[in-house]
């Protein structure tokens, strides 16, 4: 497989039995989940959105009491409501915790003793995932307990636009995610708003939280700055029963970051003409 094998597990090979793909066929078929791996999947979906809407109510209840509550304490308070949901195994990632100008650094992380305070006047940005028995899960909410800025609100309104029309999607099976990447951006690209980071990955069921081959992205930069693996992934053709991140956002560095994901699942579509599949 030309993205993972090592050059001593290819030398292994006899030169007549080596043959070299761009995906691994036990990879493939990982990807495209069946029956019993969706409702798993939905399962713990709907697990983890408690114990994210539990802390969320938590948080701002702490808030509107006085109590201060830091970006780390805030990360192990999501972890302990999450451990009390039936089949958690742990986070599927360390918790990205962030308020304001932290929020604006895409893969931030809280430290004890040296992160901030979770305020009622920023813009507060919170990405975690779980493991469950059941399945994987990667989300990110991005919420204001205050009054946002008018910028703030424009910015927030154009990504969740972006997320909204990639998840409500409808395209013919063997679609690229380098076709659909623009879907999530035009509405940021229409207010000169634009992301560094992939809009979606594949993810495993109780797996890897980034899972290939599929992947949706290459709207972060020129097409001839994307890497070759990158390119692979969003080349790759999508299909009935991926399960892909869709996650748009927005990043003004100094100021707030604004991240919106949600895990979704592929599925057929029954359309009026039905051309193609």
């Amino acid at each position: 497989e030309r993205g993972t094998t090592t050059m001593a597990m290819a030398a292994a090979l006899p030169d007549a039995r080596r043959r070299l793909v761009d995906t691994s066929p036990v990879e493939a078929l990982k990807a495209r989940k069946n029956e019993a791996e969706v409702a798993g999947l939905v399962s713990a979906g709907r697990k983890d959105a408690a114990a994210l809407c539990s802390y969320f109510a938590w948080l701002e209840a702490q808030m509107v009491a006085g109590e201060p509550v830091t970006e780390a304490e805030g990360a192990d308070e999501i972890g302990r409501r999450r451990m009390a949901m039936e089949g958690c195994v742990g986070d599927s990632f360390p918790t990205i915790s962030s308020i304001g100008p932290n929020a604006a650094v895409i893969h931030y992380h809280a430290t004890h003793g040296a992160c901030s305070l979770i305020d009622r006047e920023s813009v507060y940005l919170c990405d975690t995932g779980g493991q469950y028995l059941d399945g994987t899960t990667d989300v990110t909410r991005t919420l204001h307990f205050g009054s946002p800025t008018a910028d703030e609100r424009r910015a927030y309104t154009r990504v969740l636009q972006g997320h909204l029309d990639l998840a409500l999607a409808t395209f013919p099976s063997g679609t690229s995610g380098l076709m659909l990447e623009c879907l999530a951006r035009a509405p940021g690209w229409r207010d000169g708003m634009n992301f560094l980071h992939g809009t979606g990955h594949g993810i495993g069921a109780y797996l890897n939280v980034h899972e290939g081959p599929a992947g949706i992205g290459g709207g972060a930069t020129v097409i001839g700055q994307v890497s070759e693996a990158r390119r692979r992934m969003y080349l790759y053709p999508i299909e009935a029963g991926h399960y892909l991140s869709d996650e748009p956002g927005f990043y003004l560095e100094g100021k707030f970051g604004i991240r919106i994901e949600a895990d979704l699942i592929v599925v057929e579509q029954l359309t009026h003409f039905a051309w193609g599949s």
